[in-house]
């Protein structure tokens, strides 16, 4: 596929992320909220999961309320089967902060996967997510990118600067800055800090147990070790060993830019019958 082609093809994805989840469209929340009633809460960020995922884990069903319930089981469903492709193709906070990591020349930026055990930590935070929703000390909001980008959008769209908490301006700075514009691939916090992700990406894996569920394959025997792929991916979830690019399913996020990279056509997004998309 043409370098030019897929770039459309990402901005589309990401433009309709932005349609359906962000003020003032929400598109998602409004056609859900055609089928069901909502008697949770209503909140600009319904469709987020954080909040969604520790009301199912403390057994607070109600609280969430449908929308936010029938979100989180369509999340479920298409990582299981597809893979993170809300992260990859969707999500307009982790499309900005990739954004702005291109801005940057990579020799001032970090590449962190040279400096500590990223799916340890990405997998050791998540684990602290899931312990604080049972420990009563939660406060999703306040750590959420997806949020922060959010009042960052309607700061804009309003044109006046939104008096939030330091939290939130704080998470902002490090998402975006500290992990986007001076980090490799601009996918730090995807990486570190994100929950939604990292549960996508978990469920990724368990899909791999089933048959026919779909994730970037690379194809050995044509692969020739330039490393394009590795460097392209915004995730920096692709190493070569043995002179052959190995793709990490615990981090990746099917974005597809790997294989629009690849001079020889060797990665491919497919399932076990070999369908492609």
């Amino acid at each position: 596929m043409p370098r030019s082609k897929f770039i459309i093809q990402r901005l589309i994805g990401y433009l309709t992320g932005f349609l359906l989840f962000y003020e003032p469209f929400m598109l998602f929340h409004n056609l859900t909220g055609t089928l069901f009633e909502e008697t949770g809460f209503y909140s600009l960020h319904v469709p987020c999961v954080r909040i969604p995922l520790a009301n199912i884990l403390t057994g607070d069903w109600a609280y969430a309320g449908p929308v936010s319930l029938c979100f989180c089981l369509l999340l479920a469903l298409v990582s299981l089967w597809f893979g993170p492709f809300f992260c990859g193709r969707l999500c307009p906070a982790g499309a900005f902060s990739e954004f702005l990591g291109s801005l940057l020349p990579e020799k001032y930026q970090i590449d962190w996967q040279k400096y500590v055990p990223i799916t340890t930590l990405r997998y050791g935070f998540f684990a602290g997510f899931l312990l604080s929703a049972f420990s009563g000390f939660a406060s999703f909001c306040a750590y959420c990118n997806y949020y922060a980008f959010e009042l960052f959008i309607i700061s804009i769209y309003s044109s006046q600067l939104l008096l939030t908490s330091f939290s939130l301006l704080a998470v902002f700075f490090i998402a975006n800055i500290v992990f986007g514009l001076f980090t490799k691939g601009g996918r730090g916090y995807c990486n570190f800090l994100c929950p939604v992700g990292t549960a996508s990406s978990l469920l990724h894996r368990i899909g791999q147990l089933l048959p026919s569920p779909f994730k970037m394959t690379v194809n050995k025997p044509a692969c020739i070790g330039c490393g394009k792929c590795a460097r392209s991916c915004p995730m920096r979830t692709i190493s070569l060993k043995q002179g052959k690019a190995v793709i990490d399913t615990n981090r990746c996020i099917v974005c597809g830019c790997c294989q629009a990279q690849c001079p020889v056509q060797a990665i491919r997004y497919k399932s076990n019958i070999t369908k492609e998309l």
